[in-house]
């Protein structure tokens, strides 16, 4: 085993001491187990330098000088871009997708921002000297192997605050623990150059939410914070989900209201908003941050902890709403807007089962090749009205369209693929809804059904509209690259 791997293992000794090791979920190389190992500060400062300062390996170069030429080969076309990665679980990471977004930058300089989708630490940690070094282990290597090396290549960091930032439980039985506070939270959420730059709320001490723009493209970055409060009646996993109404508040008068005429936006946070994406729970859970968007997409009215917001006027678009926290690929277009959940770069099995079936047979993301890690770049086509999903590790591409086709119920239509050669498969299926099934192997990860009542599609790329509603309209090459249409059956 290679030494960037050397804390993969059920147990590991660190400067002499030997550190007790737990998992959530079972690790997929070689059926070993894949450790949370914590440790003394001192020891686990000497233990991740060293382990931060080794090269990218070899079998990356080929992959990246890949990926970074179709990220180039659109780069005069595309308005902007960043990478996305979501769900680092970076004690369950081999912790190279940080190096290679620092190579990737070199390869692909049109790219200078990255969005990191949140969730740090894993859900369990031992207690090893104090609780809250089950936390501090996950945000030291964040630093070391992730924020350092992409913004000494010059790309600035923009981050989520996900459901486990920063909070753990020390073990399934065990009601123990330790939780940030929101104060702590936000000084590492927030701790990079790019986020130093953003607009906040000034009257929030715990805020780990803004905007920030790209004039020059005309696109709005508004990151949203899906886990906006801590309760207080434990001490372990006490980050609530929910966005309250200080948050909802501020986001409505001073990111999505003051969004410029013929600007772009587009919306980050770890917990998706929407059905297909989500699940039923986060569906009416985060109703009224998903109504906000969808008032301003239609240019109507809504009213939000009491306050009436009339969007008449408004004059920008909502591009795209990016989360993780299911660690799967799903996408949907609903009410206007286009929802994506990405898949986790940690080294964990769900993304192959959630993503199923539109992604074909994942790959396993064992040590010692490229499909260890998994994220994306992701490249604005404003013009063409069409975003770009270029994979890094595990997975394959995906061209999205942004606007959705009106077909009438009972009506048919065609459909052809102008970014995939050779040829393709058609598929379909409802943009509102699946069905999540018990995964008898796996009580962590769900199987995913999806449903076809509103429309179906022949082999020829025909649609055939049943009844109103959203769908999802996917053509696939013979390697599962994707080009997405969405529908509106009225």
């Amino acid at each position: 085993m290679e030494k960037a791997e050397s804390v993969f293992g059920a147990r590991r000794t660190v400067d002499g001491r030997r550190a007790e090791c737990v998992t959530r979920r079972g690790f997929l190389g070689g059926g070993a187990a894949l450790s949370a190992c914590l440790m003394s500060k001192g020891a686990r400062a000497v233990f991740a330098a060293a382990d931060a300062t080794e090269p990218l390996p070899d079998y990356y170069a080929p992959h990246l000088a890949a990926v970074a030429a179709k990220v180039n080969a659109r780069a005069a076309q595309v308005a902007d871009a960043f990478w996305f990665i979501t769900d680092l679980h970076i004690t369950a990471n081999r912790r190279r997708s940080g190096k290679a977004i620092a190579v990737l930058a070199r390869l692909a300089p049109s790219i200078t921002k990255t969005l990191v989708g949140g969730d740090f630490p894993e859900a369990f940690g031992a207690k090893f000297e104090t609780d809250r070094q089950c936390v501090d282990y996950a945000v030291d290597y964040y630093r070391l192997f992730w924020k350092e090396p992409i913004e000494g290549a010059g790309v600035k960091v923009y981050t989520a605050k996900g459901n486990h930032d920063f909070t753990v439980k020390h073990d399934a039985q065990t009601p123990a623990g330790f939780t940030y506070s929101g104060v702590d939270a936000r000084k590492i959420v927030m701790d990079s150059a790019g986020c130093r730059e953003v607009v906040t709320n000034p009257d929030d001490p715990e805020a780990c939410y803004y905007y920030f723009d790209n004039a020059a493209a005309r696109v709005r970055y508004i990151v949203a914070d899906t886990t906006d409060s801590i309760t207080s009646s434990r001490p372990y996993w006490a980050v609530q989900s929910g966005i309250h109404e200080k948050q909802l508040l501020w986001l409505a008068d001073n990111a999505v209201a003051t969004l410029p005429i013929g600007w772009h936006a587009v919306v980050m946070h770890h917990i998706p908003i929407q059905g297909v994406v989500g699940n039923a729970g986060e569906i009416k859970l985060y109703a009224p941050f998903r109504e906000l968007l969808e008032a301003y997409q239609a240019r109507g009215r809504t009213t939000l902890c009491g306050k009436e917001y009339d969007f008449s006027n408004a004059q920008g678009r909502i591009l795209m709403d990016i989360t993780g926290h299911h660690h799967a690929e799903r996408q949907t277009f609903v009410k206007g807007i286009l929802h994506v959940t990405e898949p986790c770069d940690a080294a964990y099995s769900d993304y192959i089962v959630g993503s199923a079936p539109w992604c074909g047979d994942l790959p396993s993301k064992r040590a010692g090749a490229v499909t260890e890690q998994t994220f994306d770049a992701v490249q604005l086509d404003l013009a063409r009205e069409m975003v770009y999903f270029t994979r890094v590790g595990g997975g394959q591409d995906r061209a999205i369209h942004t606007r959705a086709r009106e077909v009438k119920a009972g009506a048919t239509c065609s459909f052809a693929s102008t970014q995939l050669t050779g040829p393709v498969t058609w598929a379909c299926y409802d943009g509102d809804r699946v069905t999540y099934k018990r995964n008898p192997k796996n009580r962590y990860t769900s199987l995913v059904e999806y449903h076809n009542d509103y429309a179906t599609v022949a082999s020829d790329g025909t649609l055939t509209a049943l009844k109103p509603g959203p769908v999802m309209v996917l053509a696939m090459d013979a390697a599962r690259n994707k080009e997405i249409f969405p529908v509106t059956v009225v």
